[in-house]
């Protein structure tokens, strides 16, 4: 179980977490967006309780290797790296937190000797106390199988008070708001980097991928969603002369077959000793070009009639899926994955055997273009010449 330090009576007039003037420094410190919101609500949280403060530091991610990589200082400090190293070495914390995993709140009187004399003479006073000018310290502490992973440490000079027993008791009550704000925050950021990374390797897929809502609106289409829909609803041709964004609209196909998803998926849902309604998709292929097709689905939440399903249509050209053998069709995905929709086309083109002037008049483009977005495929794929971009392709 984790340790606490023992709640003591209050018998002072500290502020208690629940004072009015607390209020809204707690609801910006929990409502805090990310790290740097949340390091300024803190601040001003402490500010406003402990009036009386030499500095505060908040070390996230404590159990870092390197010390000070992941600080956050009331008085900003520029101290390189090897200095925070040294003074690592010094500081008797580490130990003390070694020995009482799970603490939430230590002071600094539970780590030095209790003697005057014996304090002054340790090393940590003499070159960081004495030096740095506080001899008094809290700090909060959130840990994570059984490792330190966030530390708030409040700091007072010589000549300010000792931190009281009510003091302490604030910093008590303050923890689950600090460690469960810090825990959301970093979740959310590990899920903004998730949904970042994925997007980013989703644009570059040289097939489309499109998510439509219940509301028959776009959440969310990479470049060759846009280019293909284009295609889909008004033609090749057409399509070419076009921004795919700007002519953008879901192809009517797409909505006649999500209607019938959703009749399937609910009839499915609601049966007697259903096995839930996954596995339900339509595939479309263009009724003029042949070589565009749709595969659908449904995006459905654990409960399937606790919310209308999402429709998922990914958007296949099969002239790029046109290699002789998988290992070929293979090494074809990864260049094409590198270039934007218009490039593929033109390298495409370029497989095909067509040179600058036929592919500008197939694309209803100029010659120059053209030359433009080859020098672009070729500096993409690190190549100088066009043999060499059709021998990828092929």
């Amino acid at each position: 179980m984790p340790k606490s330090a023992p709640r003591v009576q209050a018998t002072d007039r500290s502020m208690q977490i629940t004072d009015p003037v607390l209020h809204r420094p707690l609801v910006e410190l929990e409502t805090a967006a990310n790290v740097t919101a949340f390091w300024s609500a803190l601040h001003g949280f402490i500010s406003t309780a402990f009036p009386h403060h030499h500095s505060t530091t908040l070390f996230l991610d404590a159990k870092e290797k390197v010390p000070g990589a992941l600080t956050l200082h009331s008085q900003p400090s520029r101290r390189p790296a090897d200095w925070w190293r040294a003074r690592a070495q010094l500081t008797p914390t580490h130990a003390y937190l070694n020995d009482h995993p799970g603490i939430k709140l230590y002071n600094l009187d539970d780590i030095l000797p209790a003697e005057p004399q014996a304090r002054r003479r340790s090393d940590f006073y003499r070159h960081v106390l004495r030096p740095e000018g506080f001899d008094k310290l809290l700090g909060l502490t959130t840990w994570e199988k059984g490792e330190r992973k966030s530390i708030l440490v409040l700091r007072r000079a010589f000549s300010q008070p000792a931190f009281s027993r009510g003091e302490m008791n604030l910093l008590l009550d303050l923890h689950p708001v600090f460690d469960r704000t810090l825990r959301r925050i970093e979740k959310q950021e590990e899920e903004r980097v998730c949904r970042s990374t994925l997007q980013q390797f989703i644009n570059l897929l040289p097939q489309g991928v499109l998510l439509v809502n219940a509301k028959r609106e776009l959440v969310f289409a990479n470049p060759e969603a846009f280019e293909a829909c284009a295609r889909w609803n008004l033609g090749a041709e057409a399509a070419r002369r076009m921004n795919s964004r700007a002519v953008f609209a879901i192809p009517p196909a797409f909505l006649e077959a999500y209607e019938a998803l959703l009749t399937d998926h609910y009839a499915v849902a609601l049966a007697p000793q259903s096995a839930g309604p996954g596995g339900l998709r339509r595939r479309l292929v263009h009724p003029e070009q042949p070589d565009l097709q749709a595969d659908l689905s449904l995006v459905t939440m654990d409960d399937p009639l606790l919310a209308r399903p999402y429709l998922f249509a990914q958007l296949i050209n099969r002239t790029l899926l046109s290699a002789p053998a998988p290992e070929a069709g293979e090494r074809q995905l990864a260049v094409l994955s590198k270039l934007t929709p218009r490039e593929r086309e033109v390298a495409l083109l370029v497989r095909d055997g067509l040179g600058n002037e036929e592919i500008a008049t197939r694309l209803h483009k100029s010659i120059g273009t053209i030359k433009n977005q080859l020098q672009s495929i070729f500096g993409k794929l690190d190549l100088t010449s066009r043999a060499k971009l059709i021998s990828l392709l092929r």
